[in-house]
Parts: structure tokens; sequence; C-alpha cells
């Protein structure tokens, strides 16, 4: 978005976005239009998902499909848009074959793929799956991001680099302006939306020497987690020693960009997730826990594990 802004020809963006807070700083010619363009994923937790409530959503969000197509082709009309791009929906591709408008996909999977993989818990998902692999074959172009999952209905797919926030200092000045000690080992909670809940965390074994850091999440009282409000997220992660988290393209992204050790669990039966890790594989310093481990805070042996082999993340 904010390289699109750079160029004069582009007069004005919309963002149809149910997460509009996500985005800060400096984005004239842009206008937030809070909606959702697709069922999400119902989840317990940032690592337990709902299928049958999942299908409950799809099935309300499809009742209401007709009119929400109805309302974005009047407006795509009446604001004279010349390109949609998606990340990831397969619905605005649907819009932009019926108006004749010029359409991008971009992103490291399609929905028809994560909803297919529950055809094995109820075929309900494989009829729904099929629904969006016909819009996906109507995108004009698909810009396919690094750690993707097979793309397969979309005509036009391309490969393209890493796309993500990389930090505006170097570690030693991220450290510095937060204060973070030498001696000290900290690992930056990020799950997401969700987030974790310090009832969760069994805070009476972690060591001396480590600190939880969190941004963005409310109720924790507990003077072994930081809350760091005061600094860009990508400079966090890369002030910090790990980064824990459950593995999605976005915090992956931007522990490269940073060059911050991953520590990642399991996030429920989600089928981006072993093309993340074998991903992880091969660009990160990574290192897997267990749900029960994570709650029970055990990170002693994989700090060893890095400081054994000191991994170098690779670069390409």
């Amino acid at each position: 978005i904010r390289f699109l802004l750079k160029a004069q020809e582009i007069e004005k963006i919309y963002l149809a976005t149910s997460r509009g807070k996500f985005l800060t700083g400096n984005l004239e010619r842009t206008e937030i239009r809070e909606k959702s363009i697709d069922p999400e994923i119902v989840q317990n937790s940032s690592i337990s998902l709902d299928i049958p409530a999942t299908k409950i959503n799809i099935r309300e969000f499809e009742k209401g499909k007709e009119k929400l197509i109805e309302g974005e082709i009047s407006f795509l009309k009446n604001s004279k848009i010349d390109l949609i791009i998606s990340d990831s929906s397969s619905l605005p591709f649907k819009i932009s074959k019926d108006l004749n408008i010029k359409s991008v996909f971009i992103g490291n999977f399609t929905w028809d793929f994560i909803f297919g993989n529950y055809s094995k818990q109820d075929v309900y998902f494989f009829e729904y799956s099929k629904s969006l692999e016909k819009e996906y074959s109507y995108c004009d172009l698909g810009l396919i991001l690094p750690f993707n999952c097979p793309v397969k209905y979309i005509r036009d797919a391309r490969k393209v680099g890493l796309v993500g926030r990389s930090p505006t200092l170097d570690k030693l000045e991220a450290r510095d302006k937060l204060g973070f000690k030498d001696e000290i080992k900290y690992f930056l909670f990020s799950f997401g939306a969700y987030g974790v809940k310090e009832e969760s965390l069994q805070l009476e074994n972690l060591r001396e020497d480590f600190r939880i850091v969190i941004s963005g999440y409310e109720g924790f009282k507990s003077e072994k987690i930081l809350k760091v409000e005061n600094i860009g997220y990508p400079d966090l992660i890369t002030a910090c020693d790990f980064v824990v988290t459950k593995p999605g393209y976005g915090i992956l992204s931007e522990s490269y960009f940073a060059n911050t050790s991953v520590i990642y669990t399991d996030r429920g039966d989600f089928a981006e997730y072993p093309y993340l890790v074998e991903a992880m594989k091969k660009y990160h310093d990574a290192y897997y826990i267990s749900n029960e481990d994570l709650f029970k805070l055990n990170f002693s042996e994989i700090v060893l594990e890095k400081m054994k082999s000191k991994k170098l993340i690779k670069r390409e």
C-alpha cells in the first residue's frame, strides 16, 4: 500500500478490511471501509480452531453474499475503480469479472486449499472449496509470496519475493532504546488478535534471567512480563532474542527481516502449517515447542540448543 501511494498515478486507494486498526502512520489518499469480504475460520484461541463453528460462520456469510456483492458492485461503479487487489479472498475476483475490472491476488495461500482440508471432517467443505476455486479462476494475475501452499486455480500465478515490514533500528539500537540487559533473554509472545492469557502461563517456571515481552495485549500484571508499546513492532522483534508464535506468514516475514530466532508451536489442523514449517527449516533459525511446554515456559533447552548450534539464517 505504501509503495503504491508513492506513484502519482494513484489517485486513491480504498481498503476493505475488518482490521483497520492494524494500519498506522501516514496513509494519505486512502479510505478504510470496515467490512469483511470473506468468512474467517473460527478460533477458540490462537492455537485452537473450531471447525463446526467455522461451518456455521460460512453459512451465515453465504446467506448475505448476494447483498454484499450488490453493495460492492455499486461502490466500485460509483468510485470508478480501475484495479482490484485481494489478500486473500476469492470473492473480489467474481466481482471483478462481472465488472470487467482487472484484478490481482497477493498472498501465500488460497482459501480453497485451506477449507478443502476439512473435507475429511465434513463433505460441506469439499463443496465450498470448489466454489472458491471457481472464483479464484477469475483472477487476472496472482503474486505468490514465499512460504506458500499450492496455488492451483489462479491461471497466471507468479512467485515474488518476500513482502513484509522491516525494522528501522539494528539490534543494538533497539535493545538500547528499550533498556534490555545483556544477561537477560527476551521472548516476544506474538499470537495475533487472540493473544495469550497470563493465567494460561505457568510463570513460576520462568527462569530469573528470562523475560516475556508482549505488545498490544491487555490484562498482564506479572513483573516477569514486560509490556512494550513505545516502539514499532518490527523494531521490537529485532530487540528480542526470540519470537514465540504460532507460525503465520506475517510474523515469519518480519522475523526474517529482523534476523530474530523463532520458537513456534502447533496451531491446530491448518493446512498452511506444514508449508510454513518447511520454510522455517530453510530460511529461519527456528525451534519447535509443544503447546504443553509453551504454557510451562520450558525455554531452557531451546536457548541451550541455540548457543551450541549458533545457526545462521539463510539469505537469498
